[in-house]
């Protein structure tokens, strides 16, 4: 599954989050804080980016994971089968037809909303990382 992922990587975290967590537990969870945060807010634009016609249970479906390591936004799943349809279309299947035109791996919302803000989630993790450590920027 990791090719149809998209990623963007925090040199340095893992070790980061090691030390951090050797030095006093409390820190190694203000980083998972930085993590939730940069995921909550690219769920959050995702669940508005998802129009009227896109099902209330797809829309809250859309939810940040986050650890002292990684961070990810995860959607849908077996109890929301409809929201693939919504995110990437159907219509050529009789069982597809209620959802919009197919449109691949581009997606309607969650992919292209995560691929926007992967271009500048580096500097996002940084601002969110310097707000909740307390550190400015050298």
């Amino acid at each position: 599954m990791k090719d149809r992922m998209l990623a963007a990587e925090v040199r340095g975290l893992k070790e980061l989050q090691r030390e951090l967590r050797a030095a006093d537990p409390e820190l190694a969870r203000r980083l998972q804080q930085v993590n939730k945060r940069l995921v909550e807010s690219v769920a959050d634009e995702a669940r508005s980016a998802a129009g009227a016609s896109v099902s209330t249970r797809s829309k809250a479906s859309i939810r940040p994971q986050a650890s002292g390591r990684e961070a990810r936004v995860v959607a849908g799943g077996p109890r929301v089968p409809e929201f693939y349809g919504q995110e990437f279309g159907g219509g050529k299947r009789p069982r597809t037809r209620q959802f919009p035109p197919h449109r691949g791996r581009e997606g309607y919302f969650l992919w292209p909303t995560v691929r926007r803000r992967l271009r500048v989630a580096s500097e996002e993790w940084a601002d969110i990382f310097d707000e909740i450590f307390g550190t400015t920027a050298a």
